[in-house]
């Protein structure tokens, strides 16, 4: 009896597991500091109170965009607590910022409700998780917007930060100064109340918080489509889905992200082959990335299609599986 229980509740534990989706919260600040999709909490303005403008994004093809412009030590909070503590030990963090300064220390993110010193900045150009580590030189440049990641691993307290998708900082977070205190919120741009004056005015075009860890290859892809993802989501009411599946090619794995199609309910996802015939159906939820194993369907080298959509519309992507 206390065998087959024990099967029971180890069934039931895989399934729970398979069950679980990765979830983004996304923040495009299209003159608004609401979450795009309308799941999370809206984010909240710090200290001096900014405003939205239009700015050129000389980094992304000279595309104007409307961003969050705020002042020195005027950064937003997002707020734990009313995000259902979507943000736990393991986590990713992407940012698309500028600031104007970068003389000495310039506060990125602050875990703590600004009660240490510790935590992420760029340091005269170089990334800097204080007091740990210093980055070599970095591609932070003042008046020039960054693409900034920071993932941090539950299990093995792992923290990495990125720029422009390549690794700078690397180190075992053993104190858990990356993690969210019992304050229960996140700050940006703004500096912590022990030794201040460390922050800069600056900008922000793009924030998006996911309940799991980006692996570099998906970094790199999220940062080669950085234009589709700052530009694709403009306002909620003209919103089209696109389909990003990756790596391509393939082998063992692929990453659907189904994180730009705004339904509310389910996203019908099959995968054909080269003949037209559906190899793999199922439905997702919309507004989260999916990993098929591609050895379990024990699929040959090929050309296939994913098939994606809702309502009426219907999107695809070629990948190949090549092992």
């Amino acid at each position: 009896m206390r065998r087959f229980t024990f099967i029971v509740f180890f069934i039931l534990g895989v399934l729970f597991l398979q069950g679980q989706t990765h979830s983004i919260l996304s923040y495009t600040f299209n003159n608004t500091l609401a979450e795009s999709k309308g799941i999370g909490p809206t984010l909240t303005m710090l200290d001096s109170i900014g405003v939205f403008v239009i700015d050129t994004l000389n980094e992304v093809s000279n595309q104007t965009k409307t961003v969050y412009r705020f002042k020195k030590n005027g950064g937003v909070q997002f707020n734990n607590a009313l995000g259902t503590n979507f943000l736990d030990s393991t986590y990713s963090i992407e940012l698309y910022f500028v600031f104007d300064e970068l003389d000495s220390w310039k506060r990125v993110i602050d875990w703590k409700r600004r009660t240490t010193d510790y935590g992420a900045y760029v340091f005269n150009g170089e990334l800097n998780f204080y007091p740990y580590v210093y980055s070599s030189s970095a591609p932070v440049v003042a008046g020039e917007y960054t693409y900034y990641v920071v993932t941090r691993d539950g299990a093995t307290k792992d923290l990495k930060i990125y720029t422009d998708a390549k690794v700078e900082i690397n180190f075992t977070d053993a104190n858990n100064d990356g993690v969210i205190d019992t304050s229960h919120v996140l700050n940006f741009f703004v500096d912590d109340l022990v030794v201040q004056n460390e922050a800069s005015p600056g900008a922000v075009a793009l924030l998006n918080l996911y309940n799991y860890v980006l692996d570099s290859t998906a970094i790199k892809h999220k940062y080669d489509s950085l234009h589709g993802q700052l530009f694709a989501v403009r306002e909620l009411g003209n919103k089209k889905a696109s389909l990003s599946v990756y790596p391509n090619p393939a082998s063992d794995i692929i990453n659907i992200d189904l994180n730009q199609f705004y339904a509310n309910g389910q996203v019908n996802v099959s995968l054909i082959n080269s003949t037209g015939s559906v190899v793999y159906s199922r439905s997702y939820a919309a507004g989260s990335n999916y990993r098929i194993d591609l050895n379990s369907l024990a699929l040959p080298n090929g050309i296939y299609m994913v098939k994606a959509g809702f309502a009426s519309e219907i999107y695809c992507q070629k990948f190949v599986i090549r092992r």
